[in-house]
């Protein structure tokens, strides 16, 4: 059996030298380990840590419950399949960094860049609802102090 609490850290500088900081890190790790969660088998079930690290960031039930509302459109509703890479990665993918600036960009009242962002997978999102839960999430973040900071364009990730 693999141990997944190592596939969930993030270290603090990525691989082009940009740095994330802890708010950044605890959102990363909660995707990551809700997508872990997701894919694995029903005979091989393990906790949710998501919830365990974003409770343990001082969220409350109402923002596990956006956050997971956030990640279950974004993976069942997605316009095209969710940027994957193997474990051995040590940066950002496109999907990820998109996913920091539209709550960057929510947490700082621009919705409309925050659009932009989330159009990238959902075409609908206008319509969807999906804006307005994670503006619901960005809020419960400021909430708990995890201000996410605007990061910059991503790079094209080649393994």
């Amino acid at each position: 059996m693999r141990d997944t609490r190592r596939s969930a850290a993030l270290p603090n500088d990525t691989s082009d030298g940009s740095s994330i900081d802890e708010a950044e890190r605890i959102v990363l790790t909660a995707m990551r380990s809700w997508l872990r969660c997701a894919n694995l088998s029903a005979s091989h079930r393990e906790p949710p840590s998501w919830r365990n690290v974003l409770a343990n960031a001082g969220l409350h039930t109402d923002g596990l419950v956006h956050f997971d509302m956030l990640m279950r459109f974004l993976r069942c509703d997605a316009n095209c399949p969710r940027d994957e890479r193997c474990h051995c990665r040590n940066r950002l993918a496109i999907d990820e960094a998109m996913l920091l600036q539209a709550l960057a960009d929510l947490q700082s009242t621009r919705s409309e860049a925050a659009l932009r962002a989330l159009a990238h997978w959902l075409p609908r999102c206008p319509d969807s609802g999906v804006l307005k839960i994670a503006r619901w999430f960005s809020i419960a973040l400021l909430d708990a102090g995890l201000a996410i900071r605007s990061v910059t364009q991503p790079k094209p990730y080649i393994h």
